[in-house]
């Protein structure tokens, strides 16, 4: 079939926008039913999980290019551990130090794409108000809006992160009497929340 000019015009409009889409920004939904932050100590004496879903933060993603960048923060003064007398030991000052600094942020410097879902990620991590580099493997799924979104609190289409890495706390100036006997140096950090575009 043969296009007039009169038509072709349009059409190169249109592939070339396919061609060059541009990011897209996706917030963290605030629903503590789909976010959550895991952090994890295993020692000969005592294991502790603690958990908070006060996740926020904006990403931005191109789907075509699979390529993306974002700031994600948690609350850290929200972490809960089971007990609340260790719960309120590590907010102190001689400890994790939420009280003064709550926030954990994490900041892409960044993003390759791996296969599928999967991208490699470089960032910066602050804890205690200390930063440092980390790296890990994130996967990241594009929903379009759909009912089913829509039902989860979504208003648009839905990004949705989970990730993993380990924080070593003496890199962030975290030092107490507990370490490495009864806490781990080590916290393996599971991170998983959601996104919309609206």
């Amino acid at each position: 079939m043969k296009t007039s000019p009169r038509n072709a015009l349009p059409l190169m409009l249109l592939l070339g926008s396919m061609a060059t889409a541009a990011p897209v920004t996706y917030t963290v939904i605030s629903n503590p039913t789909l976010n959550l932050m895991t952090a994890e100590s295993s020692t000969v004496v005592e294991n502790i999980v603690a958990r908070t879903p006060e996740v926020s933060g904006t990403l931005s993603f191109d789907s075509a290019a699979k390529v993306g960048s974002g700031k994600v923060t948690v609350n850290g003064a929200s972490i809960k551990t089971g007990m609340t007398a260790r719960d309120g030991h590590m907010r102190s000052e001689a400890w994790l130090n939420f009280d003064k600094t709550p926030a954990i942020v994490f900041e892409t410097t960044g993003v390759k794409h791996v296969s599928g879902d999967q991208y490699d990620v470089i960032g910066n991590l602050t804890l205690n108000g200390v930063t440092r580099p980390v790296t890990s493997r994130a996967t990241v799924k594009l929903t379009p809006a759909s009912d089913a979104t829509r039902a989860a609190g979504a208003k648009g289409d839905v990004l949705a992160v989970s990730t993993a890495f380990k924080v070593k706390l003496s890199d962030h100036k975290v030092t107490n009497a507990r370490i490495p006997n009864q806490v781990s140096d080590t916290l393996a950090i599971s991170l998983k929340f959601i996104a919309s575009n609206k």
